[in-house]
């Protein structure tokens, strides 16, 4: 406020700043602690009203440049501190570069509030510049790649409604005791029709805020104890946070867990490597399995889950079934509780002891994998990189961001049980790995350092989400970027057979000739390039201080026969350490 000037009234604001003001205090309210805008014009009256807010200290403002990027350092921010995040973009095109972020959202249930900032009803429809549709934008209807819940306000009045409205969609709570019909939890979209002036007006009273909570989420009143039953495993799959962290604790079944399961702490000592391989090795011997989690990683889980021989027992957060496996047994996570009368410990100790000495061979055999590379007998590969790193998350305490592809498998078959793993498994795509990472340290609250483990084309994919404006907080986080010069997955699948070679490198390999070095430096961050395990083991060993990237070179040609080789080693050491 320029000195001299008078306060005026809030109510004698213009339309636009009254309601801006409105929808930032309501979010506010509502519990958003993080927002994350991309600066455009047409937002301009919310960047006011946002910066206001920051200074009076009830939430951290994030800005992003690139709107893609924006919604996923949104969804990390979200998915990181278990709160609604708000990202704010402006009219046009703006809006539609949100949808990849959304749509993993709706997937991974994380409470994105899409906040898109429009031009009056008048000029929709009219050819009016940078305007468009946004009502919509992301589908009607009730798909769950689609917003739980979406409106439009153009007076402030309707703020305050309409923001609790959405955000309680977006967590999924409401004002009633029966739990919903539709998803529990995802992305929600509100529209704010700004009309101009969008500069504030002088004289304008310090902006007024009130904090709130956002309600609690559902309750169920009919426990149901899960009995117990024979040759059970318990399979923790992205997604089956505390409820899976209290199963594995309890120790009644072998527990295989996915890396983005989340367990950590005590339970992690219970939960085995290596699934692939040993279900491959013990996996015809079960009877039953308890799913909490969405798997969504390798063929042999899906084997297992789609077996006529095999009781399946889904473990749903409220309101929507994580999966749709025929003939399962869905049970509702919410009234899941244990069974008092039976006696603690495994159900059959037996069971148990043979699954725990297969996974003591796995593991032996894997830390022969990094002597070699570490002598230099084998070639440094991208599941010693991942057992190697998962070693140093797990020691520091501290936070690995997976990609999509190789990446997640490499963690899925060679990383460490107990490093802290988290990923973007809604959809499983590469979109905006690194701006997701960077959302994830920006609400990192742990001891260790926050860490991304992913391939080179997911890193060029989203490398804009590297770079920081030079008044924008710091980030420390380190991506570790496995350069085999393509997409290697493609080779482990059917297109790397041998009579689709002529095809392969052009159309699904796709080498690129990139120096990522180059595109590192250019975002701002600090770059180094390893080519074998001791400079790897150096450069994890290193603090993580703002913004890195460690580009690991590693050999394409041969990778895919020297994991299915490693692969059939493991499950022979499985095999031969139960006597099969």
């Amino acid at each position: 406020m320029s000195a001299g000037a008078a306060v005026i009234a809030e109510a004698d604001l213009p339309e636009a700043q009254q309601l801006a003001r409105a929808v930032v205090r309501a979010l506010v309210g509502c519990g958003v602690r993080d927002v994350v805008l991309a600066p455009g014009s047409r937002s301009a009256p919310l960047a006011y009203a946002l910066v206001d807010a920051e200074a009076a200290d009830v939430l951290r403002l994030h800005v992003v440049i690139d709107e893609r990027s924006a919604g996923f350092v949104a969804l990390g921010l979200a998915a990181g501190s278990e709160r609604p995040v708000a990202v704010v973009v402006t009219s046009g095109s703006a809006v539609a570069n949100l949808h990849p972020a959304v749509v993993e959202a709706g997937h991974q249930r994380v409470p994105l509030v899409v906040v898109s900032c429009d031009r009056p009803a008048e000029l929709v429809r009219r050819g009016a510049s940078q305007t468009t549709e946004h009502v919509g934008m992301f589908g009607e209807g009730h798909g769950i790649s689609r917003p739980r819940a979406t409106a439009e306000v153009d007076e402030a009045y309707q703020a305050a409604t309409e923001v609790a409205r959405l955000v309680r969609a977006s967590v999924g709570s409401a004002r009633r005791a029966d739990p919903p019909a539709g998803p529990g939890i995802g992305p929600v979209h509100l529209n704010v029709v700004l009309a101009d002036p969008l500069v504030p007006a002088p004289g304008a009273p310090p902006l007024d805020l009130e904090q709130g909570r956002v309600p609690g989420g559902w309750s169920s009143s009919v426990p149901t104890p899960l009995e117990r039953g024979p040759r059970t495993v318990l399979l923790l799959a992205d997604g089956a946070g505390r409820l899976g962290q209290r199963l594995a604790a309890a120790g009644r079944w072998p527990v295989l867990a996915e890396p983005s399961a989340g367990i950590a702490g005590e339970a992690a000592a219970a939960t085995l490597g290596a699934t692939p391989a040993l279900l491959d090795a013990l996996g015809s011997e079960i009877d039953r399995v308890v799913v909490a989690g969405r798997p969504t990683l390798s063929r042999q889980v899906t084997a297992l889950l789609a077996r006529d021989d095999v009781e399946v027992v889904v473990l749903d957060p409220p309101g929507r079934p994580w999966l749709d496996v025929p003939g399962a047994r869905h049970v509702s996570a919410a009234e899941v509780v244990e069974d008092d009368d039976a006696p603690p410990g495994p159900d059959d100790a037996g069971w148990s002891e043979a699954w725990e000495a297969a996974h003591r061979a796995v593991a032996a055999e894997l830390d022969d994998a990094v002597v070699a590379a570490r002598s230099g007998a084998e070639p440094l590969s991208g599941d010693v990189v991942a057992r190697a790193l998962t070693l140093r998350v797990a020691a520091d305490a501290g936070l690995l961001v997976a990609g999509a592809s190789m990446a997640i498998r490499h963690l899925d078959l060679a990383g460490v049980p107990g490093a802290a793993v988290v990923a973007s498994r809604g959809v499983a795509g590469i979109d905006g790995t690194v701006s997701t990472a960077v959302g994830r340290a920006l609400a990192w609250e742990g001891d260790g350092s926050v860490r991304a483990l992913l391939g080179d084309l997911t890193f060029q994919h989203d490398v804009g989400g590297l770079a920081r404006g030079r008044l924008e907080r710091e980030v420390d986080v380190q991506v570790v970027v496995l350069a085999d010069d393509g997409g290697s997955i493609f080779a482990t699948l059917e297109h790397g057979r041998p009579e689709h070679a002529a095809a392969h490198e052009r159309v699904f390999a796709t080498p690129q000739a990139v120096d990522l070095g180059s595109l590192a430096r250019g975002a701002g961050a600090s770059h180094a390039v390893v080519t074998d395990l001791a400079g790897l083991e150096g450069a994890l060993a290193a603090p993580v201080r703002g913004r890195s990237v460690v580009e690991v070179r590693l050999p394409r040609e041969g990778a895919a026969p020297r994991r299915r080789a490693l692969h059939a080693r493991l499950v022979a050491a499985a095999r031969e350490a139960v006597g099969g």
